[in-house]
């Protein structure tokens, strides 16, 4: 019954009718490379939740690495936030799902979105708005209709 219970509420959380402003922030990726939200503005901004050791992440890292090379150069971009793992735990990950997208340690960005379970991706639209936040593995059709329902606000302005 808990599965259904968190299930049910990841449908509910990713038709979130509440629109809020995204947090700003600054990811340093494992790479060094700083990346800041308010920088991407103009643009739908994937912000996946993950850690190396949860099975719903481990699900779905090739689906999200699967639609960034889709979409990569549509206005779109990912961003993935690593919590709890040490260094070479996450690099793994990265590596062994083949992750292409900007990876980094979380340094207080869970916090300002008040994640409250893994995996959890935010969608920000081009205004910086979040326009769906999912608690759960994504569904790659799900996440694709919540990406071009953020980019369709693109044209909208």
């Amino acid at each position: 019954m808990i599965g259904g219970v968190a299930l049910a509420w990841a449908i509910l959380d990713s038709r979130n009718d509440k629109p809020y402003s995204a947090p700003d922030f600054t990811l340093t990726t494992f790479d060094g490379t700083q990346v800041h939200l308010t920088d991407l503005r103009g643009k739908v901004v994937v912000i996946n939740f993950w850690a190396s050791w949860c099975g719903p992440c481990r699900t779905e890292a090739p689906a999200l690495q699967k639609l960034w090379t889709e979409l990569k150069g549509q206005n779109v971009v990912f961003l993935g936030v690593d919590q709890a793992d040490k260094l070479d735990q996450a690099q793994a990950h990265i590596r062994e799902f083949g992750i292409t997208y900007p990876n980094g340690p979380d340094n207080g960005i869970v916090d300002a979105y008040h994640i409250q379970g893994l995996p959890t991706t935010i969608v920000v639209d081009p205004q910086g708005i979040v326009s769906s936040t999912t608690l759960a593995a994504v569904n790659s059709g799900d996440l694709r209709a919540q990406i071009d329902q953020a980019l369709s606000r693109t044209q909208e302005n």
